[in-house]
């Protein structure tokens, strides 16, 4: 038998369960349903908590093991409580992975996937809300209302806007293909650039302080690497127009925060919606708060009834994978971080 235990509630899952397991009924069969060899075993996070370890376990759908502990996830002593000899494959909740990796993923004793494009849909959606919150200024409409005051209010169209996309993965993407049903420009960074579909110009992240000034809004879509840390600082949001409208939906430590809280104290940009900061949850004291042209969200762009339903299809798929002996999709590799 395959012993495949479940542990932690996903971020931004809709419908945990009160003991802290959250696979609905027809999760459940799914699993199940890929081969007779599967043992399903629910590990809630706070039955974790109280073992010493995880024995017997080959295969884990794990959501936790990050620096940033949210509740009902595993944290990271948790975590690595499945790290016995049993364990094989650990598939993660969620996209990024540089907290959840240990020395039996590093030497190869275990395989990490991660699960990529289940929350595209909903950021991208978050994205172009954002946009249009600050071209159309619903939060204005929003006070002149309370105050029931009439009067105009001057906006911005998305059309013939140019948005900067930093990073061009599965969400940047879906971001492209909203942006042009505004008939708005898209230009944007990827590791290898070539050609990518609704988007006008692709450059390499070594050219972004000549592009930056060309765009209306800067979205932040890429994840925390080495290559990425600090990728905005002075430099670039000092080339951004003053105008610029700056979105963040990927790491919080791939812009300077110091350096963007000046920014945006300053009006030296637009505005900003943030979604992902260098510290979260975001300390009470930190000015960010205080700040009127900053939109503030506490890391769930991604909120969607639909996660559980996409993570349980793509951990099934890779499950079959996993029991016919095929190669696993989305192999996390450790030491480059992506």
């Amino acid at each position: 038998m395959i012993r495949v235990a479940v542990s932690g509630i996903p971020r931004g899952y809709h419908f945990p369960h009160p003991d802290g397991n959250w696979l609905l009924d027809r999760h459940r069969e799914q699993i199940l349903a890929v081969s007779p060899e599967v043992e399903l075993v629910k590990l809630p996070e706070t039955i974790v908590h109280g073992m010493k370890s995880v024995e017997n376990i080959e295969v884990v759908l794990a959501e936790g093991g990050n620096t940033t502990h949210y509740a009902g996830e595993l944290d990271r002593e948790d975590y690595e409580k499945f790290f016995t000899p049993s364990l094989k494959w650990v598939q993660l909740c969620s996209t990024g992975f540089s907290d959840n990796i240990t020395p039996e993923i590093l030497d190869g004793r275990v395989t990490l996937t991660n699960s990529p494009g289940i929350h595209t849909i909903p950021i991208a959606e978050s994205v172009l809300a954002a946009m249009l919150e600050h071209a159309k200024r619903f939060s204005q409409r929003r006070v002149d209302q309370r105050g029931r005051l009439w009067r105009q209010v001057h906006c911005s169209d998305l059309e013939g806007a140019t948005v900067l996309l930093i990073g061009l993965g599965n969400i940047g993407k879906r971001i492209a293909r909203l942006c042009k049903a505004f008939d708005m420009r898209v230009i944007g960074t990827k590791r290898r650039p070539g050609p990518v579909e609704n988007v006008d110009h692709v450059f390499p992240a070594d050219d972004l302080k000549k592009h930056l000034p060309e765009a209306d809004y800067v979205v932040v879509v890429a994840p925390h690497t080495p290559e990425t840390e600090g990728l905005l600082g002075e430099d670039e949001f000092g080339a951004m127009k003053n105008t610029c409208y700056f979105i963040n939906v990927g790491r919080g430590m791939v812009a300077d925060e110091a350096t963007m809280t000046r920014a945006l104290r300053e009006k030296r940009i637009g505005g900003a919606y943030l979604d992902c900061f260098a510290v979260e949850p975001l300390p009470a004291d930190n000015p960010l708060w205080g700040l009127d042209n900053v939109f503030l969200v506490p890391h769930d762009s991604h909120s969607s009834p639909k996660i559980g339903d996409r993570l349980v299809a793509q951990f099934c798929e890779n499950l079959r994978r996993y029991v016919e002996g095929e190669s696993l999709l989305n192999v996390c590799d450790p030491h480059r971080g992506y």
